[in-house]
C-alpha cells in the first residue's frame, strides 16, 4: 500500500466503442470482457484501491456506460474509503477530452490517469511516489501507433501524438497510458487551452498536446519505465494478455469437473460450471455458468452462461449466452447468440 497520493484522485477514461473487439462490444463495454478470470478494468481499480490517500476514482464512460456503473458498483461496495463518481462522455473527442469530463471533481490535488483498455505491471507505489509530475513509457519497434516522448537530462522535453515517421520524432518510448500529475489545475487549464484554440491531432483534442503545453509552460515531467503493457483492443492482444496472466497468476482453485473431462493448466474456470468428457486448457478461461460438453478448449475465452458442445475451439473468444455446436476450430462469437454447424 502506498504511503503516498493525499488527496488524491483517479481518473479511467473507460468511453471506447471497443470497434476492434466487435461482435463482442456490441453488447459488452470492452473493459469489461474476461481476461484471466475478471474484466480488464477489476485489474486497474484492485489496484487503485489500495493507494493510502487515494479517495475517489473517476470513471469516464461512454458506450454500455450503465453496464460498466452497474458491476463497479456491485463488485466494490465494501470499499467504502473510496467513492465512485461516473461521467458520460457523450461525444468522442479525444483523450484528452475524456479527461477533461472529470473536471468538476478536481481542484489542485495529484491525479493519476489510467487507460481503462490496458493492463500494466509496474510498481505503483514507486511510481507515485516521484518527486514532479510522471508519464509512463515503454519503448516499441513502431510508434506511429502511439503518442512518445523525447527526454533530456532526466525530464521530458517534448511529446508527439502519433509521429508519422521518425523524421517527426526519434523516440520510441511510447506513452503507455498511464500518468500521475502532481496538481490536477494545470492539466485541466492545458486542456482548456488545446480546446480554445482548437489544437487537434487526428482530428482529437489528445491528451498528449495538453502534457506538452504544460511542459512548455514550465512542469516538470519524468519518464517511468512501464515493465509489462498490455494492450486489450484486439482479439489477438486479448488472448495474449489472457495467456500471460494466467501463467503468471496459475489458479490453486479446485474445479468441479467430471472424471471424463481433463484440464490442463493453467486455466480460470468460474463457478457453477459444467463440464464433461471434454479437455479445457491450457490457457483457457472460463465464465460462471458455462456448460461443456465433448469438447476441446484451448487459448480461448468463454463468457457467462454459454453452452459449447461437440466443438474442437482454440485460439477463440466466446460471448455470454452464446449455444456453439459443431465442429468448429475458430470463432469470434458475441453475446446471445446460436451457431450450429
Amino acid at each position: 500500500m502506498s504511503e503516498w497520493g493525499k488527496n488524491m484522485k483517479a481518473i479511467i477514461p473507460a468511453a471506447g466503442v471497443g470497434t476492434r473487439l466487435r461482435p463482442h462490444t456490441y453488447s459488452m463495454p470492452k473493459i469489461l470482457l474476461n481476461v484471466a478470470g475478471k474484466p480488464m478494468i477489476s485489474y486497474i481499480i484492485d489496484e487503485l484501491i489500495e493507494v493510502k490517500g487515494l479517495d475517489t476514482i473517476i470513471i469516464i464512460v461512454g458506450h454500455l456506460g450503465d453496464k460498466v456503473q452497474q458491476y463497479i458498483t456491485k463488485k466494490y461496495a465494501k470499499a467504502k474509503h473510496i467513492k465512485f463518481e461516473f461521467v458520460e462522455q457523450k461525444e468522442m473527442l479525444g483523450l484528452g477530452h475524456a479527461v477533461y469530463m472529470a473536471k468538476d471533481y478536481l481542484n489542485e490535488e495529484p491525479v493519476v490517469i489510467v487507460l481503462g483498455d490496458t493492463i500494466f505491471e509496474f510498481n505503483l507505489a514507486d511510481f507515485l511516489a516521484s518527486k514532479h509530475s510522471a508519464i509512463g513509457v515503454k519503448e516499441v519497434e513502431d510508434a506511429r501507433r502511439f503518442g512518445v516522448v523525447e527526454s533530456r537530462d532526466g525530464f521530458i522535453t517534448r511529446m508527439v501524438e502519433k509521429p508519422a515517421s521518425p523524421e517527426v520524432s526519434p523516440s520510441r518510448n511510447a506513452i503507455a497510458g498511464l500518468y500521475y500529475i502532481k496538481n490536477a489545475s494545470p492539466l485541466m487549464g492545458a486542456i482548456e487551452y488545446i480546446m480554445e484554440h482548437d489544437v487537434r491531432t487526428k482530428n482529437e483534442f489528445q491528451l498528449t498536446d495538453a502534457l506538452e503545453r504544460m511542459i512548455k509552460t514550465g512542469e516538470k515531467m519524468v519518464e517511468y519505465e512501464i515493465q509489462n503493457w498490455f494492450d486489450c483492443g484486439k482479439p489477438e492482444t486479448l488472448l495474449s494478455t489472457n495467456k500471460y496472466l494466467l501463467d503468471k497468476n496459475s489458479s490453486r482453485k479446485k474445479f468441479k469437473v467430471s472424471d471424463s473431462t481433463l484440464v490442463i493448466p493453467p486455466v480460470f474456470i468460474g463457478e457453477n460450471c459444467k463440464i464433461t468428457n471434454s479437455i479445457i486448457g491450457p490457457h483457457t478461461t472460463v465464465g460462471d455458468g458455462v456448460r461443456i460438453e465433448d469438447s476441446i478448449l484451448k487459448n480461448s475465452i468463454v463468457g457467462d452462461s454459454s453452452t459449447i458442445e461437440n466443438s474442437i475451439l482454440k485460439d477463440s473468444i466466446i460471448g455470454s449466452e452464446v449455444n456453439v455446436t459443431g465442429n468448429f476450430k475458430r470463432l469470434y462469437i458475441g453475446d446471445s447468440t446460436d451457431i450450429t454447424f
